[in-house]
């Protein structure tokens, strides 16, 4: 983890401890030292505790008891499914707004991201379907405009992130882009029901190709009860 670029120091230290977390460098229960890493990025401890604090309100920190310190959120095959019902019943409330609130040049957009994701599959390109598949449900969560679904799209999305450090599963885009289009057509029609069960019927969908891939033990704790 470096520091580079121009971003203020807090914001700067948070990013590169949440890049650490979502990428498997810091593993799920790993110690998050403040020391140690104050030395390695270079900076003080004031912004470093400002991010722990930051990534302990979107679950990606615990801080268990005041005597154990702060630590990456450890992982649960149980609470991978409570983050994919919250994600389901979170976006399929999304879509069934946006259906009635989104704009045309909302749509627009989202068609463009939609068209974007098919033509990389086609070029065998798949380096930013990640990043344009997380801009589409976003981009439903903002054509709500309502803040608040948006903030919780966002940190639903971080935390199924963070679950998929531990899922070896090659993504099947061709199926999400399928999908993608389902709940736009649906958008497009103003049918706030149709829209509704298209988004659910997407995050369902991926939960259970996520539960057929193969998890890893040394990052999920497999235990279901």
């Amino acid at each position: 983890m470096a520091l580079a670029g121009f971003q203020t120091k807090a914001d700067l230290v948070y990013e590169r401890l949440r890049d650490a977390i979502l990428s498997g460098e810091l593993k799920p229960g790993a110690r998050v030292n403040v020391d140690a890493l104050a030395r390695q990025l270079g900076t003080s401890k004031i912004p470093l505790r400002e991010a722990v604090q930051r990534l302990t309100t979107q679950g990606l920190v615990v801080q268990p008891n005041p005597h154990a310190g702060a630590q990456v959120a450890p992982l649960s095959l149980r609470e991978m499914r409570g983050v994919y019902l919250a994600r389901g019943a979170l976006e399929g409330l999304a879509a069934r707004v946006a259906a009635t609130t989104v704009s045309d040049a909302e749509l627009a957009e989202l068609q463009v991201m939609h068209e974007q994701m098919r033509q990389r599959l086609i070029d065998g390109d798949h380096r930013d379907l990640s990043t344009l598949n997380r801009q589409f449900h976003t981009g439903i969560a903002d054509a709500t405009h309502y803040t608040t679904l948006r903030e919780l799209t966002d940190l639903t999305l971080l935390r199924v992130q963070h679950y998929r450090i531990g899922v070896r599963v090659e993504p099947a885009w061709d199926q999400v882009i399928s999908e993608h289009s389902a709940i736009l057509d649906a958008l497009r029609r103003r049918d706030a029901e149709q829209a509704e069960q298209a988004a659910r019927d997407h995050v369902e969908w991926q939960l259970g190709v996520e539960l057929r891939a193969t998890l890893d033990p040394s990052l999920i704790d497999l235990d279901d009860d």
